[in-house]
């Protein structure tokens, strides 16, 4: 026999281990192992946040919580914090550095040295201070959380502050689908008001840093997908992405109109104000922020020190209401200080100027208003029929008046023109 070729032997050598190689089966990643020490619940977390014993909230040994990862920082909505639940509750925890986390990923956060509490001013579960290097272990990623579904914003309270939940039958206050989830020029973060079909409200916050600041929202009805927070006595909804919200449904009801002062304006949509004696005028406030924590306009004839003789009015734009079925007109009132009552009147030939001008019709005795003999009582207004007023060029108009003998102050909130 031949001796065969040493070359060719060497190269048929290097395609065997070659092939070799290819068919393998490749090494699995190896896991990461975990640190040994304590591990706790949300739900215990939140124990010891609320503990009155004098317990310690302060992790001196290696303690650890595992949950899931409901925010990230894509959008640019939230910053150097998430939001991260599991079986027993949720909890946010804020970073002193990006954390590179995604929604979907499992986690493992070491508490040792680190203090769980209750935030005083948004009443939020919560870690802070946290380095995600030093604290996080990520464990999986990938998953999809899924929100808690509520029916509608009735349904939302503090068990579910920091969960992630799906808000079905809402819309945005009509007033507020014209406005932009925030300001992208100087980056304020801005408030809208989300309802439902029983006419709750939530407010909808959003950062003037996120992707889609510049954009409006939804003028539909339909469901909207986010974590709920919650600053003073507000409850609030921060989005994590606007390809959440589903909103191209038929609204609730018809609104012809709605003033609700939150951008601090008394004359934005074209309300005007005519001053006919004296010095006193409308003003954006807060004032009374226990009792409502947006605001509101206020006005009273309590000037210098003394009562003075006043009459101020508070005009809406013509609303045209020829297509009407059953109109009704509500908002609130807070009141305090004897003095004349507040008159609420509507016109429908009121073109501008002094209110003298044009022909007014006094409806205040189908009005409920707060007695000038409380502190302040926020007080609805009922819904007041509009029927007699289907046509065109419809204007409510809030007239204050007060005299040296005495001064209401009032406070007025949330006008809404609407379908009953």
């Amino acid at each position: 026999m031949k001796k065969m070729n040493f070359k060719l032997l060497s190269f048929i050598t290097v395609v065997a281990l070659f092939i070799a190689a290819c068919t393998k089966k490749p090494e699995m990643p190896p896991t990461k192992k975990l640190s040994d020490g304590k591990v706790v619940t949300i739900a215990e977390l939140r124990s010891i946040a609320t503990c009155t014993n004098s317990c310690s909230r302060t992790f001196s040994t290696d303690t650890y919580v595992n949950g899931m990862v409901l925010t990230d920082e894509i959008s640019g909505n939230f910053y150097n914090e998430l939001y991260m639940r599991d079986g027993t509750g949720a909890i946010r925890l804020e970073f002193k550095n990006n954390n590179n986390l995604l929604v979907g990923d499992s986690i493992r956060v070491n508490l040792k040295n680190k203090t769980i509490a209750i935030n005083s001013q948004s009443s939020l579960l919560e870690v802070i201070d946290l380095d995600f290097e030093i604290n996080v272990t990520k464990i999986s990623s990938g998953a999809n959380p899924s929100p808690v579904v509520l029916d509608n914003i009735a349904q939302v309270n503090s068990s579910l502050f920091c969960n992630l939940v799906k808000i079905n039958n809402v819309e945005f206050a009509v007033g507020d689908t014209s406005k932009k989830f925030a300001d992208p020029i100087t980056l304020a973060s801005v408030n809208l008001n989300l309802n439902d079909c029983g006419g709750n409200v939530l407010v909808v916050r959003s950062s003037g840093y996120s992707k889609f600041a510049g954009q409006k929202p939804p003028k539909g009805k339909g469901s909207i997908i986010g974590i709920v927070t919650n600053y003073s006595s507000t409850e609030q909804l921060i989005i994590r992405k606007v390809e959440e919200l589903d909103m191209s449904g038929s609204r609730c009801i018809q609104q012809y109109m709605i003033k609700n002062f939150n951008d601090n304006s008394v004359t934005s949509g074209n309300w005007i104000q005519q001053n006919v004696t004296g010095g006193a005028s409308w003003t954006s406030s807060t004032f009374n922020t226990a009792a409502n924590s947006t605001p509101f306009a206020r006005i009273s004839g309590f000037i210098g020190g003394v009562n003075t003789n006043t009459e101020n009015w508070l005009i809406s734009p013509a609303i045209n209401l020829t297509n009407a079925t059953s109109p009704v007109l509500s908002f609130s009132t807070a009141a305090k200080f004897s003095g004349n009552p507040l008159e609420v009147l509507v016109s429908t030939n009121y073109t501008g100027g002094a209110p003298s001008s044009a022909t007014w019709t006094n409806i205040s005795s189908s009005v409920t208003l707060s007695p000038n003999s409380s502190n302040y009582t926020w007080t609805f207004s009922n819904n007041v029929s509009m029927n007699a007023f289907k046509m065109n060029n419809v204007r409510i108009a809030f007239k204050y008046s007060s005299t040296t003998a005495g001064s209401t102050t009032y406070q007025l909130d949330d006008i809404i023109l609407k379908e009953n």
